[in-house]
């Protein structure tokens, strides 16, 4: 007869964690470049606010949201690794994590 484990407790994820999951998982994607940076020149021209790692998330309940700001490689087809980033965070989140994922929004921010 097997016992079944019971949880002693609550396991809570820190938002570093989150943060560092998304961002490892973006950046095994082929074609992916870097994470841009608020530092970045088409992030000022543009006038859009880039945050400091280049990803923002936003978690409500046990689901959660993410924009990632990309520089993508040259010659990529840049929707299919914007594509790509989608599913993987989104695996990677709900596989190592178990939170939802509502979205993956991908901001293609320069080409290098």
């Amino acid at each position: 007869m097997a016992i079944e484990p019971q949880p002693t407790g609550v396991v809570r994820v820190a938002r570093p964690v989150l943060t560092t999951i998304v961002l490892s998982t973006a950046l095994q994607i082929r074609g992916v470049v870097s994470m841009a940076h608020n530092s970045d020149q088409w992030s000022r021209l543009l006038g859009r606010d880039v945050p400091y790692q280049g990803i923002s998330l936003t978690v409500k309940d046990n689901t959660v949201s993410a924009d990632l700001y990309l520089i993508v490689e040259s010659g990529s087809n840049i929707v299919e690794v914007g594509t790509a980033v989608q599913e993987e965070v989104a695996t990677a989140i709900e596989n190592m994590i178990g939170m939802q994922v509502r979205d993956v929004n991908v901001y293609i921010q320069d080409v290098a």
